[in-house]
């Protein structure tokens, strides 16, 4: 939370709003925006021009001006420079009135001196004439306006080139550009009140907070939040540019997008009216096991495309015996994830509760004859939402083959500066990792991606995700059905779960051997290995793949299930 948080009462944001200018609200509208356009990197205050929208493909310098003339701006306002007189040179007799080359568009060419693209806008208040509307005029559509260009350009060179010396080349940017280049790269917008924009800043404060399952306070939240932001744009204004570096005078996307969640998490907490179906709260999301081991670069030498990670979890022991009735306990915090569809955990209504229990326990004990699958699922799903705070769908990907094999979780990892990926992953709890369970186990994947079956069936999860429930992503192009794998195989990732039972663990500590974590670490690492040289022996392919890979070594899987068999039962009615 800022710490210029406004005072908390229905009119403090409003009322504050009234003492920041015009062009704070122009850099907090750009600044906002990069909570919807991932391609908008960092906006800039008072570095180069007023506001510096830094795109990863472009740069847009923006000129805000808010004279408080009655009239339009015209081309002589906007184009024509201050002039001086100098002393005679030459065969000269008199003083010369030459350009001081600081009109608006003098300084706005003159912005154009990086290594991206530069393209330009003016913002004011007040309109323009007809001899500039054709800046008015989106970029998108000038060629409808084709006609406006050459008299414009005309006007607009006769008065930068006016009073500069007549031998001198045309005036240009630090990049060689000129006004031509500037015409077909600026835009004008007139927005003609401040509350104009704060009304476009407060929609996008509140579109973003939506998208994130979070319903601001009308009239009161938006605001406040829109004010921290103003008031930290504006100190980024007047910092010095000789004292300060260029990211001191910028609020980079990495910065902002953080901050911005901290705000909105903020008064959602305070507001609670706010509906989370899948939470990101990390205080929330308890982790069932935790993780002793992690190696991302057991294939580094082989320099595969795609990334391959080992990772070992946990559970625990107290008083020497291993914690069976502690992950059973924290599992069955999860079965409403696993068990129930959005819809019916969001409906929360009173009246509702007992038949929700009623299914809820109707899930189960369906589920309750293929008990490891239901654990080794839970486990897994447990595993990716408190690693990744990430989106489940409730959909299973069944494959239409004889062994209906199936992923059996399917999470959208949001990401907040790079396309969302989508995760893809089954899971197994079995006695023993050997050669024919591995086997089995590549198989089956091996089956999952055979390209017609793939193909077809993720369209199933376009269908089956409830949007309505999930927070705001952008997987929905590679679900469509004419979107293949190798064209978005960086966007996968394929998650394995394996449970089994080790050698080197045992019930009661008092019996475990010194030394037994160096040989558990090798073991999963040999395991880990045993995968996936098997699934690149099958079909090189896979050396593209994603591939993470979670391994849970055990002392009993029997007394596992039978504890959360016995949790449940205290918990639900299942006979």
């Amino acid at each position: 939370m800022s710490t210029s948080e406004m005072e908390l009462s229905d009119s403090g944001g409003p009322a504050a709003l009234k003492g920041f200018v015009y062009q704070n609200f122009v850099a907090a509208y750009y600044a906002l925006r990069m909570l919807e356009d991932k391609n908008l990197l960092s906006v800039r205050c008072e570095a180069v021009d007023d506001v510096d929208a830094i795109y990863t493909d472009k740069v847009e310098y923006i000129q805000v001006k808010t004279t408080d003339k009655d009239s339009k701006w015209n081309v002589s306002e906007f184009a024509d420079a201050d002039t001086k007189s100098v002393p005679p040179t030459g065969q000269q007799r008199k003083n010369q009135t030459v350009s001081k080359e600081d009109s608006i568009l003098h300084k706005s060419i003159l912005c154009d001196k990086g290594k991206l693209p530069s393209y330009f806008r003016i913002v004011t208040p007040r309109d323009v004439t007809d001899s500039l509307r054709y800046l008015k005029t989106s970029l998108n559509t000038r060629n409808e306006k084709a006609d406006l260009k050459a008299p414009l350009l005309k006007r607009l060179c006769s008065s930068v080139e006016r009073n500069r010396p007549k031998k001198s080349a045309p005036f240009t940017s630090p990049n060689g550009n000129g006004v031509e280049y500037w015409l077909d790269h600026a835009e004008w917008e007139v927005i003609p009140l401040q509350e104009v924009l704060e009304s476009r800043c407060t929609k996008l404060i509140r579109q973003a907070a939506q998208r994130k399952g979070i319903y601001l306070i009308e009239n009161g939240d938006p605001e406040r939040i829109l004010c921290s932001l103003l008031n930290n744009l504006f100190k980024k204004g007047a910092a010095s540019r000789v004292l300060k570096s260029t990211d001191d005078k910028s609020y980079l996307r990495e910065d902002f997008i953080p901050w911005f969640e901290s705000e909105i998490e903020h008064y959602a907490h305070l507001n609670n009216e706010h509906v989370k179906i899948y939470t990101t709260d990390s205080a929330r999301l308890q982790a069932v096991l935790s993780v002793f081991f992690q190696d991302s670069d057991i294939y580094k030498e082989e320099k595969y495309d795609g990334r391959k990670e080992c990772t070992g979890l946990q559970g625990e022991y107290h008083r020497r015996k291993y914690c069976y009735d502690l992950i059973a306990r924290n599992l069955y915090k999860w079965f409403h994830e696993v068990l129930l569809l959005p819809n019916e955990i969001a409906d929360n209504a009173p009246d509702k509760i007992t038949d929700k229990f009623k299914l809820l326990t109707r899930r189960y004990k369906r589920e309750a004859n293929f008990i490891n699958n239901l654990v080794a699922k839970a486990l897994l799903h447990s595993t990716v939402r408190t690693t990744y705070k990430s989106q489940p769908i409730a959909a299973n990907l069944h494959v239409d083959d004889s062994n209906s094999t199936c992923f059996d979780n399917i999470h959208i990892l949001l990401n907040d500066h790079e396309p969302d990926n989508l995760v893809m992953g089954f899971s197994r709890i079995i006695n023993k990792v050997d050669d024919l369970s591995i086997a089995s186990i590549v198989t089956e994947f091996s089956n999952l991606l055979e390209s017609e079956a793939f193909s077809v069936q993720k369209e199933k999860v376009l269908i089956a995700k409830k949007d309505n429930y999930l927070l705001d992503h952008d997987i929905d192009d590679i679900l469509s059905s004419s979107s293949s794998l190798d064209k978005n195989i960086d966007r996968f990732r394929f998650v394995f779960f394996i449970g089994y039972e080790s050698d080197h663990l045992s019930c009661n500590a008092k019996e475990l051997v010194d030394g037994y974590e160096k040989h558990l670490k090798s073991e999963l690492k040999m395991k880990f290995k045993s995968l996936v040289d098997k699934m690149i022996s099958e079909d090189d392919y896979f050396e593209d793949l994603n591939v993470e890979v979670y391994l849970y070594p055990i002392p009993s899987l029997n007394s596992l299930v039978s504890e959360i068999k016995s949790q449940v039962e205290l918990k639900w009615t299942t006979a």
